[in-house]
């Protein structure tokens, strides 16, 4: 008996240290260093700014501040975001006070403003007025804490910020193999970073956009752990059936003392 445990015990432990001196580096963010060189190339890289452009099935929030009464909500109103605002249509069109059904899918947020503005100068004077996509989101899935949809309130969204919003990484996750995945269903455009190395981080954007998925991938230990746990009712039944052999074969050949053999 004392051998079986002393297996089971060896063959657990063997995995436990084999894991961990394997993955230790992969826990380790941002190692190594950049070169001054290509640091200042990096930063010195021109970039095009991104605007989001409203989508059918977009939620806004549209405030006029000289006409609260025209707007798509009470800015002093304790409604929670998800639920206010206007919808989009499918059709890409929203339906207003005065001006009616107008098209706005398509057009930057600073576009759909102008557009707005431009028709209620027609019925108002100082038709200012406040426009905001209120349903921008990410999708964080995988290895991280807590798994779903990060809001953006900005145009843009930095990676590190999604996955820290995400509750950050599980002990499982594969730092160096993160997917981002934008695009279409039929044609996703898919881009691996790794967050262990600085070096590698310089040359990747970890800009992430609306609507993007972001996909942290587990390790091999999450494979192991699983592996572990499904071999667990088995290795249970073995230990088990070989405790009753062992405890029967004892029970064999222990000495039964008998009461007639005092007398003889």
């Amino acid at each position: 008996m004392r051998i079986i445990k002393y297996t089971l015990l060896l063959v657990f432990f063997s995995l436990l240290f084999t894991g961990c001196a394997a993955k230790k580096r992969e826990f380790i963010l941002f190692q190594g260093k950049v070169p001054p060189a290509q640091k200042e190339k990096i930063v010195q890289k021109p970039k095009e700014r991104y605007q989001y452009k409203i989508v059918p099935n977009d939620r806004l929030s549209i405030l006029f501040y000289n006409h609260p009464e025209l707007s798509t909500r009470d800015i002093r109103s304790a409604i929670t975001a998800g639920r206010i605002g206007i919808l989009v249509n499918p059709d890409g069109t929203v339906t207003m006070p005065l001006i009616g059904t107008i098209k706005i899918a398509g057009l930057t947020v600073q576009e759909a403003t102008n557009l707005l503005i431009n028709e209620y100068s027609k019925y108002i004077k100082n038709a200012h007025l406040y426009l905001e996509v209120l349903n921008k989101r990410v999708y964080v899935l995988g290895e991280v804490r807590r798994p779903g949809k990060v809001r953006i309130t900005n145009e843009v969204m930095n990676l590190v910020e999604a996955i820290a919003d995400a509750g950050g990484f599980t002990d499982f996750a594969k730092r160096n193999s993160i997917k981002i995945i934008r695009g279409t269903p039929s044609n996703p455009i898919v881009e691996n970073v790794d967050l262990t190395n600085l070096q590698k981080m310089a040359r990747q954007d970890l800009t992430i956009y609306p609507n993007d998925i972001v996909y942290v991938t587990p390790n091999n230990m999450r494979a192991t752990n699983l592996a572990i746990a499904d071999m667990m009712p088995g290795l249970d039944f073995i230990t088990r059936l070989l405790t009753a052999l062992y405890t029967g074969k004892e029970l064999t050949n222990t000495y039964m003392f008998n009461v007639n053999d005092t007398f003889k």
